[in-house]
């Protein structure tokens, strides 16, 4: 249950409490606009940016790209694109800028690029570039109906109907298959441009300046034949899907295509109703485990949900819907970014207001006041409602939770503005790192053990790098990146003064059960993760810090990790710098954290222990991480963390290894055994037999 969720699924209509089957289908009526605003919302709209300082800057704003878009040279190109994630540098990672249509340079190392792909990543751009710019056309022309901004989209429009269907199919190998297209290289981006281009035809569409032979050229050459390529290429649970729905509807509202509209929404096996019964978790978060591809796919929702609405079909009420707008404030730091979990980047809820916009317009539900914050957004000034007079705000409360059909379990201490995310995982997928059992600490004002998150799919270090295991933390067994594999939930306990949550993982790796138990009680944080092995193995046990090592015992500088297993080439350890072999393996430790804070580390087992670097983000940067390395048959990995404020002192430690593992602080005890776990704290057992 979300803890700052007031509106509950009992008030929903009974006919929604699970997204139907199918819905009636119909069709949008009167002139347009009438698709993504309605002539009254028009209204709206301008007295909006007349009256908001926010909805004038945001007015200001599109105004002047649409001045732009006017005045240039209308430089379309007459060819396909390619997939934008190729625009990286194969010597050192970094991106491309672009200084001339056949000259492409990196940004750190200013190797230069020219030919395929990287010529036709530009001619994506320009494609984005007039496409998107439709959009920005048809808001511009909602704001102040000048003739220049609906005679600009005509001639953008008419010019892509010239020529689309000439076009050749191709994928981001230059091969025709079902997963290309034409303008691009994915079915999936043509999904999500064909957004843009319905509601900037929507919002001109009636303009005087388009006469009925150039609305039968753009529907016949350019938007329905992009609908049949988008139909061609189907697939259940999958962001390209939700896309190519948004797309095919957003086109079969504004031509009034019933069939178009039925595929979209209705379909059994890829329509949005279906995706709203096998996509969303429970907990409202997107099926591919990852915050920013949530909001990606939640995108595409929303132009689809936004044209059905208007045209009589309100699909808000089902609860998978509005469960996408709760879920994603359960997995906030406290700074209230999110974490770069699997294929994600860190950022900030902030930067998804606009979907708050929508929500509190369609539900009315004052949480999302606070989330709509700072209010600068297209979509708040197109489709946003003012709150009234003196509404109360409700704040924003983020408590410790356990999803366990995401895998996924924070333990938090708001006071101390501490957050740890025990990422166990449950979605083996596209978009999962392999890499389960994994932490991530908020703490001391940032993220402190540090997930990597992703980089462009076409950067040569995503996959060397970022999906390796060793780059993140969690054990590594004989140097080889985990198998795409489903975690095993065991425990999860919460109280008011502590929490705790653990699971295992049995076919990451043939013949190896790994299991980890998380602690958190006021600072201190207990870790201890156990591996089992068949056959004698290597476990490595890798932390990524954002701080300064202080207290390490000397060691030995290498030239390059000591890798052993030469079998296992590409598995991450090749791109560890600076490594250093210590002389024996500290007992504590510490990370400086700035102004007076410290992260205290205590080492209860016994291991071999190598310092290095590794890359965070961007891709030029690199933080310090620890790799400690047992090998056997079984290895006890067992590490307690204490939060230190300004002065503060570290509390001592006792522990000690065996079936059982034990460690006492400060007046607690954690037993973790083999199949359970014990909390005693004083002389009560909290938790456990």
């Amino acid at each position: 249950m979300h803890t700052f969720l007031l509106l509950t699924l009992a008030i929903l209509p009974a006919s929604f409490q699970e997204a139907p089957e199918s819905v009636a289908i119909t069709l949008p009526d009167g002139p347009h606009p009438c698709v993504f605003l309605t002539p009254g919302e028009v209204t709206e709209v301008r007295a909006r940016a007349a009256s908001l300082d926010w909805a004038q800057k945001v007015a200001q704003g599109v105004l002047r790209e649409a001045d732009a878009l006017v005045e240039a040279a209308l430089d379309i190109p007459r060819e396909g694109g390619q997939w934008s994630h190729w625009y990286a540098c194969k010597e050192c990672g970094g991106g491309l800028k672009t200084e001339s249509p056949t000259r492409h340079v990196c940004k750190v190392c200013g190797k230069v690029y020219s030919g395929f792909p990287y010529d036709e990543v530009y001619i994506t751009h320009q494609h984005n570039h007039w496409l998107t710019g439709l959009q920005t056309l048809g808001v511009a022309y909602v704001l102040d109906p000048k003739p220049v901004y609906a005679q600009r989209a005509r001639e953008i429009l008419l010019e892509y109907a010239s020529f689309y269907e000439d076009l050749p199919r191709h994928d981001r190998n230059n091969k025709d298959s079902l997963s290309g297209a034409r303008l691009f290289a994915q079915t999936l981006n043509e999904g999500v441009i064909l957004c843009s281009i319905s509601m900037g035809y929507d919002f001109v569409y009636d303009a005087p300046c388009f006469s009925q032979e150039d609305h039968a050229l753009i529907a016949d050459r350019f938007l329905r034949p992009m609908v049949a390529l988008l139909q061609s290429h189907r697939s259940e649970k999958s962001n390209w899907q939700s896309w190519r729905n948004a797309g095919i509807a957003s086109a079969g509202f504004v031509l009034r295509d019933a069939d178009m509209i039925e595929f979209a929404i209705n379909d059994p096996k890829t329509g949005f109703l279906n995706q709203m019964r096998v996509s969303v978790l429970p907990s409202g978060m997107w099926y591919e485990g990852a915050p920013s591809y949530h909001w990606y796919a939640f995108s595409a929702h929303i132009y689809l949900l936004e044209a059905a609405a208007r045209s009589g079909m309100d699909l808000y009420p089902i609860p998978a819907v509005k469960a996408m707008f709760d879920g994603p404030p359960d997995q906030l730091f406290p700074d209230l970014t999110f974490p770069a979990i699997n294929d994600s980047t860190r950022s900030s809820i902030r930067g998804a207001n606009r979907y708050y916009e929508v929500g509190y317009r369609r539900y009315g539900d004052p949480n999302y006041l606070v989330l709509r914050e700072p209010r600068n957004t297209e979509w708040g000034l197109l489709w946003g409602k003012e709150a009234p007079e003196g509404a109360d705000v409700p704040e924003l409360k983020l408590e410790t939770t356990n999803d366990r059909d995401a895998g996924l379990a924070i333990l938090r201490n708001n006071p101390r503005k501490m957050a740890l995310f025990f990422n166990y995982g449950l979605l083996p997928g596209g978009h999962t790192q392999p890499a389960k059992l994994d932490i991530i600490l908020y703490a001391n004002g940032d993220e402190r053990i540090v997930d990597p998150g992703r980089r462009s799919y076409g950067n040569p270090l995503h996959g060397e790098w970022y999906r390796q295991t060793i780059a993140h933390n969690t054990v590594v067994v004989n140097e080889a990146t985990q198998n795409p594999a489903p975690g095993i939930f065991k425990e999860f306990e919460s109280t008011s003064g502590w929490s705790l949550a653990r699971a295992s993982l049995d076919s990451a790796y043939k013949g190896v059960v790994l299991d980890r138990m998380v602690f958190l009680r006021d600072n201190v944080i207990v870790d201890v993760y156990r591996c089992t092995a068949e056959e004698e193995s290597i476990f490595d046990l890798p932390f990524h810090f954002l701080g300064e090592f202080k207290g390490l015992p000397a060691g030995q500088s290498l030239e390059a990790f000591p890798v052993v297993r030469t079998d296992k080439p590409g598995s991450g350890y090749q791109h560890l710098r600076n490594v250093v072999e210590l002389e024996a393996c500290p007992e504590v430790f510490s990370v400086d954290t700035g102004n007076g804070t410290a992260i205290h580390v205590t080492v209860l087992d016994s291991a071999r222990v190598y310092t290095a670097e590794g890359r965070a983000q961007p891709v030029t940067r690199f933080i310090p991480a620890i790799i400690r390395r047992q090998t056997g048959k079984t290895a006890d990995f067992v590490t307690v963390y204490q939060i230190l404020d300004k002065d503060e002192s570290p509390k001592p430690v006792d522990g000690g290894l065996g079936e059982t593992v034990r460690v006492a602080i400060d007046g607690a005890v954690v037993l973790a055994g083999r199949d359970a776990t014990q909390i005693r704290i004083g002389e009560e057992i909290a938790y456990g037999n």
